[in-house]
């Protein structure tokens, strides 16, 4: 509805009048009540004062015939008069058994009047049934209040009133509507009938009709409309044929470039970026556009490609290895076009870093798988050259096989465990756990080689730390790993802690050591599969166990890391996040 401009003619001045009739009809109403109820209230209390004056006579012993009174008084100036006494107990009144009212101390009227002289209040009657107007005034007998008189109206007339007032304006309201919709849809018919024709003739020339002509009617607005759609079909053939240039040019590059794009001016200056290039390249592209491209990208390789395809007109293309952290692998080709260049920016970071986890990880289990399959055909070729026959060494040569079966077994295990993690196979029992308790168990798994290792083994967790949202046996045997390795890596009477603190909303878990520490350059890739700082190699183990605490610890939204000073010793910290209460 509102998309016809016949209504949204219609509606504002409909809204507006029902606006204003509902502004005088809300002023007059209260206008109307607060004078009714000035002059109520005003009548009230005259004669409250007038009540209390006539029931002077009866305090002082005679409080008994007040009830007849107030009954001869209210029928008079037809209201409902009570008497009531200075503790509240009803004297007298004109309606009601005073014998069977409550005190009437609580009144606000009566409050107010003991008060300030007069108190006047207005509340619905649950006795009667609809609204009341009370009006107090204290009595007084030779300068001393004795008690207090009530007058009361029911509100009846005064609603009754003010409801055929209100009735009046809604029936006004409802007329000046009517007539302002009609006026409205009137005026807006007349209004928009040119500029249906003129909605007619644009949309074909919106669908190619250029050559239509709107015909100038009127010198107002709608012919300066009209006037400016005939300029701008005679505008549109000329522009066309640039826009269809545009068009195609930055069709082929959408359709054909899914990667960085970067355009040039014939001097090498950035005309323009997708936001491909911008996360490649950490720039925006307000801070590119306009500058040359060596400032972009800050590789010379690169710029010496752009140049060369300047020069020369034919593309090029070559591998771009920029020197941000980490090292970023970029293959880029230039391509000339028409007042400029495209470049076509290719990241293989990722794949360079798969292609060299892969090569390590086949080095890496190789040496691992080597050393207990050497020592597997050593032991068996001695024992097929005669050393069967040796009863002892044959029983000692079987348990070095089986023991190393054992490490290939764990090696397996643990291959499985870290991959089933990494592929999101494992089902964590994620759950509220107690920090305290984690950290006692694993403490207590481990004590028996901190002891044989004569070590240390302290836990500071406090006792109101938090619970943390974890699987618990997942994280105890990752926290088993970590106390396994500082308990292997430190020399005796060293002394290995685990303890625990709120970090934000998180808890981090800490691991510390007096041990050997880590090399700074291992530091980076300690957490990786089968990765071992050269001094750890002599200490045995797959090398997973601290790749498989990563994985579980990340899994759980946590983090892990280390730091160590070789030497001194290293702590190795997680986080997980704290259980909500």
């Amino acid at each position: 509805m509102f998309r016809s401009i016949r209504w949204r003619i219609a509606i504002p001045f409909l809204l507006l009048i029902l606006a204003s009739t509902a502004g005088l009809g809300f002023y007059f109403s209260h206008f109307m009540r607060d004078h009714h109820m000035d002059n109520l209230r005003s009548q009230l209390t005259n004669e409250a004062r007038l009540v209390g004056d006539g029931s002077q006579p009866y305090f002082g012993g005679q409080e008994a015939e007040l009830d007849a009174l107030t009954e001869r008084l209210g029928q008079q100036i037809d209201a409902r008069i009570t008497i009531i006494a200075l503790d509240g107990t009803v004297l007298g009144d004109s309606e009601e058994d005073p014998a069977e009212m409550e005190s009437h101390a609580d009144r606000p009227e009566v409050i107010e009047a003991l008060a300030t002289g007069v108190g006047v209040n207005t509340r619905h009657s649950a006795t009667l049934g609809y609204d009341m107007m009370y009006a107090a005034t204290p009595i007084e007998l030779d300068g001393t209040v004795v008690g207090v008189t009530r007058v009361a109206l029911p509100l009846t007339d005064i609603n009754a009133a003010l409801a055929h007032i209100n009735r009046t304006i809604a029936l006004v309201a409802g007329v000046a509507t009517a007539v302002v919709i009609l006026l409205s849809l009137l005026i807006a018919s007349i209004t928009t009938r040119p500029i249906k024709e003129l909605t007619r003739l644009s949309g074909k020339i919106a669908q190619g009709e250029l050559d239509q002509r709107i015909e100038i009617a009127s010198g107002d607005e709608i012919g300066e409309l009209a006037r400016a759609f005939n300029q701008m079909s005679a505008k549109l053939k000329e522009t066309l044929h640039l826009m269809a240039t545009d068009r195609d040019r930055m069709t082929a590059i959408v359709n054909n470039m899914a990667d960085g794009v970067i355009m040039t001016d014939t001097e090498g200056r950035v005309t323009l970026v997708n936001p491909a290039t911008e996360r490649m390249l950490q720039i925006s592209q307000e801070e590119a556009i306009g500058r040359y491209l060596i400032e972009v990208m800050a590789e010379p390789e690169a710029d010496g490609l752009l140049k060369r395809c300047l020069d020369t007109g034919e593309p090029q293309l070559g591998m771009v290895e920029r020197a941000v952290a980490g090292k970023q692998f970029l293959w880029v080709m230039a391509t000339p076009l028409e007042g400029g260049s495209l470049l076509i920016i290719h990241d293989l970071t990722e794949l360079r870093k798969l292609e060299m986890m892969r090569r390590d990880f086949i080095s890496n289990i190789s040496h691992e798988l080597r050393t207990p399959l050497s020592s597997i055909k050593v032991l068996a070729e001695t024992l097929q050259e005669g050393g069967i026959e040796d009863a002892g060494v044959a029983s000692e040569f079987l348990q070095k096989i089986d023991a190393e079966v054992d490490k290939l077994s764990q090696l397996a295990v643990e291959l499985g465990e870290l991959s089933r993690i990494e592929s999101g196979e494992v089902a964590f029992d994620i759950k509220p756990c107690p920090v305290s308790q984690i950290a006692h168990q694993a403490s207590d798994r481990v004590r028996p080689l901190a002891e044989r290792a004569s070590l240390e083994l302290s836990l500071d967790i406090p006792p109101d730390i938090p619970s943390v949202l974890a699987d618990r046996e997942r994280i105890e045997q990752s926290l088993v790993n970590l106390l396994h390795n500082a308990i292997k890596f430190t020399p005796p009477s060293g002394r290995v802690g685990l303890s625990a603190e709120v970090h934000g909303d998180k808890v981090a878990i800490s691991v510390t050591d007096t041990g050997i520490g880590i090399p700074a350059d291992d530091l980076p890739r300690i957490f990786e599969r089968f990765y071992k700082a050269d001094k750890a190699r002599a200490g045995g183990g797959t090398g997973l166990g601290l790749a498989i605490a990563k994985h579980i610890v990340q899994s759980h939204g946590g983090d892990i890391w280390v730091e160590s000073t070789e030497g001194k010793g290293s702590t190795f910290t997680f986080t997980l996040p704290i259980a909500p209460f």
